[in-house]
């Protein structure tokens, strides 16, 4: 496969939280809203379908808005701070950054400069699926990190 692709990705249900946070504390915000997304998924006896991800709704140097749970088998009927939500239904640039999620922001600017090169523009909104649990690997060289970025 090469770096990135272009690829049809379908629609997604999943259950989330809504996050808006400082840049700087992204980090710090996705764990425990990850974990209520989780913990109301097995409440709600929903089905997970893929990996815990991550929406980018609005992105700044300063401040960040983003929904953090996982993909399910039919639509979330919420609970509390957890509500459904959707991933997919477009065509998207897709990749795989290795490593830390500390340097996840060269493999973003090598995407953008890839999906321009293809003639596309590339959304506002995208989303990052954890393929790897760093509680399972520890070793962060090693963690793998979809980037799905949609384009017109």
């Amino acid at each position: 496969m090469p770096e990135f692709e272009i690829r049809s990705v379908p629609l997604h249900d999943t259950a989330v939280v809504r996050v808006s946070t400082p840049t700087d504390q992204i980090s710090q915000a996705v764990g425990p809203a990850m974990g209520a997304a989780f913990a109301a998924v097995g409440k709600a006896g929903a089905i997970p379908v893929g990996p815990p991800l991550c929406k980018y709704l609005t992105y700044s140097e300063t401040s960040v808005e983003f929904e953090t749970g996982v993909p399910v088998a039919a639509p979330f009927p919420g609970d509390g701070d957890v509500r459904a939500g959707e991933v997919g239904g477009c065509e998207a640039a897709v990749g795989v950054h290795v490593g830390p999620y500390e340097t996840i922001g060269q493999t973003y600017q090598k995407l953008q400069a890839w999906i321009e090169g293809q003639g596309r523009k590339p959304a506002t909104v995208m989303w990052e699926s954890y393929l790897t649990d760093p509680q399972q690997e520890p070793d962060s060289s090693n963690w793998r990190t979809e980037i799905c970025w949609p384009v017109e």
